[in-house]
């Protein structure tokens, strides 16, 4: 194969994932215009005692733009060749356009191919995120840091809480859990789960910039506060279990803003 036929396969590679990402950003945000019916509306006829208050999935919207900017900004001509975005962009691609098909399959009451997806949605997010964290030291330019670093981080984080509480809707929606105290052990150990993936998250990688890991953080206890504030009444299991998770989150944070490297 001649140099510049490599050359062109190259490029071919490069700019097929520059479309795939912003194919991907915006198609998670046209899906839910394509079903009609909302995911919330789902969500609430299979009430479990983990789902977070209504609220807490406003942050969607703030997801979702900054996935486009990203989009965008690894579309550019001058970044078609950037090593970081080799690095991350299918994986990015991945988990925006898997992200849309989630928002087709989950309000058409697939419930265990919609469990499937955000499970490999979960994956794509780490590996974009852990690649970006482990990329090499002062690669991260500000631009870097503030539309690549901090939409895959907010988008991970959510991804995080949402892919342990969709396991409990999954259930109580195939019937395998009918509520009472076998629902809330089960929900108190999601919960405990996600705090301790979010909480070896946060340290992991030493590139990754306080845009990345905060808006991790951020995403994670935005999730969990939502828990407390939606289940406080129902359950004191879940409620618990949730204040609990929070606190190692808190503390990997609180040591990699204050501690200098991470341990």
């Amino acid at each position: 194969m001649s140099h510049h036929q490599k050359m062109n396969d190259k490029d071919g590679r490069d700019i097929a994932r520059q479309a795939a990402n912003v194919a991907g950003a915006l198609f998670q945000i046209g899906a839910p215009v394509l079903t009609g019916e909302a995911v919330g509306q789902v969500s609430a006829e299979n009430e479990t005692l983990v789902v977070p208050a209504d609220y807490a999935f406003s942050i969607w919207g703030l997801i979702f733009l900054l996935c486009l900017v990203y989009a965008a900004y690894q579309a550019l001509p001058a970044n078609r060749e950037s090593p970081l975005l080799r690095r991350v962009g299918w994986f990015s691609a991945g988990a925006f356009l898997l992200n849309g098909l989630w928002e087709i399959l989950f309000p058409a009451r697939q419930f265990l191919l919609a469990q499937a997806v955000i499970v490999v949605i979960f994956a794509c997010a780490a590996v974009a995120y852990l690649r970006l964290a482990r990329s090499g030291r002062g690669v991260l330019s500000a631009a870097k840091r503030w539309l690549v670093a901090l939409p895959l981080g907010l988008l991970f984080g959510w991804i995080t809480a949402a892919t342990l509480v969709s396991f409990a809707t999954t259930f109580v929606a195939l019937g395998l859990l009918e509520g009472g105290i076998g629902e809330a052990v089960l929900g108190a150990a999601l919960l405990l789960t996600g705090g301790l993936v979010a909480s070896a998250v946060i340290p992991a990688g030493k590139a990754a910039p306080p845009q990345g890991y905060l808006a991790y953080a951020t995403a994670v206890l935005w999730a969990l506060a939502a828990v407390v504030a939606n289940q406080y009444d129902a359950s004191v299991l879940t409620t618990a279990a949730a204040l609990i998770a929070a606190v190692p989150v808190a503390l990997a944070v609180t040591s990699r803003l204050f501690g200098g490297r991470p341990r």
